[in-house]
């Protein structure tokens, strides 16, 4: 069923109390291009590009997402800390984001790095 992937992408930021931060997020990365897809995993959602993981998000705890990020040019920095055990191994990255406010234009242009990067080095 269609409904039951977005259902369980509901069910994950919701439970979490982050529902309006997803709301933001989701749009803004979908925006990046008509290859980008979004699928429900057990504890996270993952963004991928025909298949090529480039973002996920999950939630931590009721009040604060981290994002994991595949970039891996992108220096670490307190905000941008290094991705270990965290996600699959593509991510390099992970940032906190305790509010809505924290989605900002540096963290977009990395997501959209990271969307970039998603394809590096495949036939297109």
């Amino acid at each position: 069923m269609a409904a039951e992937p977005e259902a369980r992408l509901l069910a994950l930021f919701e439970k979490a109390q982050l529902l309006p931060l997803w709301q933001r997020l989701r749009p803004a990365v979908e925006r990046l291009g008509p290859d980008v897809r979004v699928r429900p995993r057990m504890v996270y959602a993952e963004f991928d590009r025909r298949g090529e993981e480039f973002l996920i998000a999950e939630p931590t705890s009721h009040h604060r997402l981290e994002l994991g990020l595949h970039n891996p040019g992108l220096p670490v920095t307190p905000r941008f800390r290094p991705a270990d055990e965290f996600g699959s191994r593509r991510i390099t990255h992970r940032v906190a984001l305790p509010g809505p406010t924290e989605l900002d234009a540096e963290l977009l242009t990395r997501i959209h790095e990271a969307y970039e990067l998603a394809l590096a080095g495949m036939p297109r």
